[in-house]
């Protein structure tokens, strides 16, 4: 049994268990599940980003039954063109291992925009720090951890759009928006890539969100499907830990 490690805990989130479950409490409010098929959330530290995302995992139901999870997001620490699968069984984090659904990345597996590699998961965050937030929700399906480098929009909408017609698959997509500006000038940047991503643009840059493969890819599927794109929360770390010379960008929106 192979076991990608957590590999950001105690830099991007707490390293024990009580610890976490404690921010993610606070970090996820109350609401009424509205079942959402699809989250767009960034991946930041928590406590830059973590209560921005918990604006669009508050939406699902406490141990909603889903067939799969998958999650998209950039490469980081491994240069990439395609997608990359793990080799990895499981993901592991202080709350639990979520098991890597095998099916599903080997189907991924036979389109030749995909590879598998563990190197390429090992150091990755962008996706790790979603993981407790399922965990938390005891949303206990198989997982399908994507890292996504430079591909086609074209590309990635057909791997994404069949994913949003299944009835019990939950599709994330991981993107930060706008990197290392002032405080003013992200919200102008973040306020035209916020539009971009209501209308289902996608031509988004790499400057607008760094996730921009992913997210393009995702934004032509889910213009293909006719879906419906609510935001949930847009801001900056310039709102959350005070210093406004050099922020990130960050919004949340869920797609039904």
């Amino acid at each position: 049994m192979s076991i990608r490690p957590a590999a950001v805990a105690g830099l991007f989130y707490p390293p024990t268990k009580t610890d976490l479950y404690h921010l993610l409490s606070e970090m996820l409010p109350s609401r009424s599940p509205t079942h959402p098929k699809a989250l767009i959330v960034p991946h930041a530290g928590y406590i830059y980003s973590g209560a921005i995302a918990g604006q669009g995992f508050s939406l699902l139901k406490k141990g909603e039954s889903f067939d799969r999870v998958y999650l998209f997001g950039p490469n980081h620490r491994v240069p990439l063109e395609g997608c990359a699968v793990p080799e990895s069984e499981f993901f592991s984090t202080p709350l639990g291992e979520l098991p890597v659904d095998q099916k599903a990345t080997a189907a991924l597996l036979k389109l030749p925009s995909v590879i598998a590699s563990d190197d390429v998961h090992a150091q990755e965050h962008c996706l790790e720090v979603q993981l407790p937030f399922l965990q938390y929700l005891h949303i206990s399906a198989p997982i399908v951890p994507v890292v996504v480098g430079e591909c086609p929009a074209s590309v990635m909408a057909d791997i994404i759009e069949p994913l949003l017609a299944e009835p019990k698959t939950l599709v994330i997509i991981s993107t930060d928006l706008s990197h290392f500006h002032t405080y003013e000038n992200a919200l102008q940047i973040d306020a035209h890539t916020d539009l971009k991503i209501m209308n289902a643009d996608h031509d988004i840059k790499p400057t607008e969100a760094c996730g921009c493969h992913a997210l393009n890819g995702f934004l032509l599927a889910v213009k293909r499907q006719s879906m419906t794109i609510k935001k949930m929360a847009l801001g900056n770390s310039g709102d959350t830990v005070g210093d406004k010379n050099r922020v990130v960008g960050y919004g949340c929106y869920v797609v039904y």
